[in-house]
């Protein structure tokens, strides 16, 4: 690990590793996360990945929504994966004006199918579960690896959507008790309704209508403690204490990727901490002394490998002249 690096553990409590699919991402978090804890500083690891590439990159066949204690010779290491529709049942309970109405929303069949389905409902319960990690538990070092970089802006625009979710006059006209009700209010939508929900019906198994009006009714005393905490996780990421990381592969497409992402960054003003450029290669010869010291030595290999060799060789060098370029 580098220096600069190497630096970011003893200043920084959190690190956000961003990045297209493929560059090492998630190994890069792994890796951090285990040379902070080697350091001493007791850490976990997070990602919001569905796939499973954290419990590989820890040698685990799996990792839960709960932190999971990593077996180190020195050190304190904890691993997680989220889970949305936990973390989102984690938040009704926190926020639920009094117990019937907890119980009411969870209990609510249109509910359990959309917290999960919701847009943007994953990246937004990766920031609370960021959140909750960074207030309420005494980690040293948080290290979140992320989606691959099609899903950055949603992650990065996930706090401020649910403010603007939560404070929308739309989404309060829909709050509306009357609004389920015959009457002449609801008359427009009434009369092209019935194929549109009869579909969904079929579709979810129960009546939509129904479901809808006791959800929203029941939640409408939530959206205040949603919009402060959304406004808080914004402030959150914003904090000198966080860093963001992109990490990258000198190759020209993961390279606009990793500079899109920078857009963004600056855009959010987010606390930018540098590049990780991951598979990099490096050249063997430094010199073209070197190169003809080599050439004299291939009366030590046997012949039928020396053309291999070189070509190989060559062909090394190609890539490191290239990445160098890129870079």
């Amino acid at each position: 690990m580098s220096s600069s690096l190497g630096k970011l553990l003893g200043t920084k409590k959190i690190l956000v590793c961003c990045g297209s699919g493929g560059v090492g991402k998630t190994t890069t978090a792994a890796a951090i996360a285990l040379k902070a804890a080697e350091l001493g500083y007791k850490t976990i690891v997070l990602t919001i990945d569905p796939a499973k590439r954290l419990a590989n990159a820890m040698g685990l066949a799996t990792l839960s929504d709960e932190p999971q204690r990593i077996p180190l010779p020195s050190g304190h290491l904890e691993a997680m994966m989220l889970d949305t529709k936990r973390t989102f049942d984690h938040l009704i309970e926190k926020y639920s004006p009094s117990r019937q109405a907890r119980e009411a929303i969870l209990a609510n069949r249109l509910y359990q199918h959309l917290s999960t389905m919701l847009a943007g409902s994953q990246e937004y319960m990766a920031m609370e579960k960021l959140y909750e990690l960074s207030r309420e538990k005494d980690y040293d070092l948080i290290v979140l690896d992320t989606p691959p970089t099609r899903h950055a802006l949603d992650f990065l625009e996930a706090p401020e959507k649910m403010v603007n979710i939560t404070t929308n006059s739309i989404l309060k006209w829909f709050l509306k008790p009357s609004l389920f009700v015959a009457g002449g209010s609801f008359g427009f939508f009434r009369r092209g309704r019935e194929k549109i929900l009869s579909v969904f019906d079929h579709l979810a198994g129960f009546s939509f209508l129904s479901e809808l009006s006791e959800m929203l009714i029941s939640i409408a005393g939530l959206l205040g403690g949603f919009q402060n905490r959304a406004a808080s996780v914004m402030e959150l990421l914003r904090d000198k204490s966080v860093g963001f990381l992109l990490v990258t592969s000198p190759e020209s497409p993961s390279i606009q990727d990793a500079l899109y992402f920078l857009k963004e960054i600056r855009r959010f003003k987010l606390p930018l901490s540098g590049f990780v450029i991951n598979r990099l290669h490096h050249s063997f010869l430094e010199s073209q002394k070197e190169r003809e010291g080599l050439e004299s030595r291939k009366g030590e290999i046997p012949d039928r490998l020396v053309a291999a060799l070189f070509k190989n060789l060559e062909e090394m060098e190609f890539l490191a002249e290239r990445d160098e370029e890129n870079l």
